[in-house]
């Protein structure tokens, strides 16, 4: 019987053992892990929207900073960018980027509205007495009209006659204009005005043209305005081959 009691209180005694180790194992592994609390996913808050464009504005505009200090701090690599207000919408700008080695073609105008300038070549300007020039449409109806007149004759002779037009030209007395001054029903000068798509002109007549155009030639005074196969007036200025040209 006294062996029964002891044994039982030895097994009693190794089980509260066992307990206690146990309980002393949990309480060390509890000490040691760091205390961290899980948070109910229905507990979180959303980031409101507006918090989040505004995030996102944010960053835009750091990534867009034409601040030197932002560009030094960040390390973020920018890129030139133009602002263009459209015409059709006054309120939106459009961004384009450039490396600044491309020629634009683009002009603002004093009313602040941006406009594309077109890249047509303008006329030559010539350097003659009579600060006169033509257009390259001008010059192939002149070329027809010293052919008519001149065809055959040396090239003063044409130059003279290219000299006559632009004194009428320059003249108050005459059209200011080329077609005008050709074509001038009274007093008749070219009768060969009619006859202009029958002509077929050369290097020579246009040759001649640019050297008066281009200063080269001073045949006749400024006021010879008439020239012909037989004087006109009493006052020659200087004949040339079978033309009197007179003033």
């Amino acid at each position: 019987m006294r062996k029964k009691i002891l044994d039982a209180a030895l097994l009693f005694a190794f089980a509260l053992c066992l307990i206690v180790t146990s309980n002393i194992q949990e309480e060390a592994a509890y000490v040691a892990e760091p205390e961290q609390e899980a948070v109910p996913l229905q507990d979180q808050e959303a980031e409101p929207e507006e918090m989040q464009f505004s995030a996102g504005v944010a960053a835009a505009i750091s990534a867009n900073s034409f601040t030197t200090e932002s560009d030094e701090e960040t390390g973020v690599e920018k890129k030139d960018v133009v602002l263009v207000t459209t015409s059709n919408d006054s309120e939106s700008n459009l961004e384009e980027e450039t490396d600044g080695s491309v020629e634009t073609n683009i002009e603002v105008s004093e009313s602040g509205q941006v406009e594309e300038v077109s890249g047509t070549s303008q006329a030559p300007t010539y350097n003659n007495r009579w600060n006169i020039s033509l257009t390259d449409e001008e010059i192939d109806l002149l070329a027809k009209i010293v052919w008519l007149e001149a065809n055959g004759e040396p090239v003063e002779g044409q130059e003279a006659v290219v000299e006559v037009v632009l004194n009428r030209m320059a003249s108050d007395l005459y059209p200011d204009t080329l077609y005008d001054v050709l074509s001038q029903n009274n007093p008749v000068q070219f009768v060969s005005w009619k006859r202009r798509d029958k002509a077929h002109p050369t290097e020579t007549e246009y040759q001649s043209i640019y050297n008066v155009l281009n200063g080269n030639t001073d045949l006749l005074r400024n006021d010879t305005m008439n020239f012909s196969t037989y004087p006109l007036t009493s006052n020659l200025d200087v004949k040339i081959c079978c033309h009197y040209f007179c003033y």
